[in-house]
């Protein structure tokens, strides 16, 4: 199996949804779950920083990616089936983890990623894990109680628990509940809102793959430059985070008359602006990162993010095409998304679009 096809199939995430033995009114899948833990670990890590820690955004963005690659195997496992079957045989979970990571060997992907967090960050990760699930549950706990409640009270229990063995986290936690409640729009908008679609793809989830493939294009590119790939991660993780506000305004759109893309762009920094007037500590944090998220395609960071956003959005066109959509936009965008990405100076690129190509024209 080719690396094109290992990145094809991290898409999978885009159909496992959770939560799905109840009745929901917003249904996060793994994708989207896990865009709004990559985006809360690096607020974190920037705060805490600012606290005299020393934690790595490469590292614990990559461990955040590698603990959920399993699932493209096993699909989602629910947290109390999980806990049960650990109670039984308390070394059987950690037997089919081991297995799954042995079959994603296969797959070429799971190298680019093998990582541990920081040890000191661990707890924090598990608190942002547990933060990102109770937004999903308290959504839906509003409409079907009788179904969410205990999840609730449960997952409220483990924060309480957590929280008491995490420094600054009461100000961190503020920060936090701020950048979710905006980053949970992009959850709820739709990629290619005007098509109909088989499968199909929110602005977070493809954020997830857009900061999956940056990564992997990094390395591709036999970078050694560990400053590029933070930077790399920082502009990936934040190139659609402006969206909460705007919307998702497709690029045709932008580019229908001269001038309209600058003026989106001076939009986007107003909104954002106005965001940070809410929540001081958030606006320090974000400020950090200000250019990465308003100009993400700027320098030599941008030219990985903006090709990996391309690249998946053909691979977007791809599963639509391999589903059955027969909508000639899909066609269309992909052969010009693939003409889009040549330009780019990638010798790797032209291996993966071959490979992507033949997945979804000839199998």
């Amino acid at each position: 199996m080719g690396l094109g096809k290992s990145i094809y199939n991290l898409t999978n995430l885009f159909t496992i949804f959770r939560w799905n033995n109840r009745p929901a009114l917003l249904r996060f899948t793994e994708a989207d779950n896990v865009y709004h833990s990559l985006l809360l670990t690096l607020v974190s890590i920037e705060y805490l920083n600012r606290k005299g820690q020393k934690f790595s955004i490469t590292k614990n963005i990559k461990a955040k990616i590698y603990k959920e690659l399993p699932k493209i195997i096993l699909s989602d496992v629910s947290l109390d089936t999980k806990n049960r079957i650990v109670q039984k045989d308390n070394k059987i979970w950690d037997e089919v983890i081991e297995k799954s990571y042995n079959e994603l060997k296969e797959q070429k992907i799971i190298d680019f990623f093998k990582s541990e967090y920081d040890k000191e960050f661990e707890k924090y990760a598990n608190f942002i894990d547990l933060m990102v699930s109770l937004k999903e549950i308290e959504i839906n706990s509003r409409i079907y109680p009788e179904y969410f409640n205990i999840p609730k009270e449960e997952t409220e229990k483990k924060l309480r628990l957590i929280r008491l063995e995490l420094p600054y986290i009461n100000e961190l936690e503020s920060i936090l509940s701020y950048v979710l409640k905006a980053s949970t729009r992009m959850t709820t908008m739709y990629r290619w809102n005007k098509n109909h679609r088989n499968i199909k793809s929110s602005v977070s989830s493809h954020t997830f793959m857009v900061v999956s493939s940056s990564i992997i294009f990094y390395h591709l590119n036999n970078n050694s430059d560990e400053k590029l790939l933070e930077d790399i991660i920082i502009a990936s993780i934040l190139h659609d985070f402006p969206e909460s506000f705007t919307g998702d305004v497709i690029t045709p759109t932008k580019k229908k008359v001269k001038g309209l893309e600058n003026i989106i762009s001076s939009i986007e920094e107003e909104m954002i602006e106005e965001w940070f007037k809410n929540d001081n500590d958030t606006a320090i944090i974000f400020n950090t990162f200000k250019n990465h998220m308003i100009n993400p395609f700027d320098d030599e960071y941008g030219k990985y993010v903006r090709s990996s956003d391309i690249f998946n959005a053909m691979l977007e066109c791809a599963i639509e095409i391999s589903s059955g959509n027969s909508q000639t936009i899909f066609r269309e965008a992909f052969f010009n998304m693939k003409k889009e990405l040549k330009k780019y100076d990638f010798d790797f690129l032209y291996d993966l679009i071959d490979e992507i190509e033949k997945i979804t024209f000839f199998n």
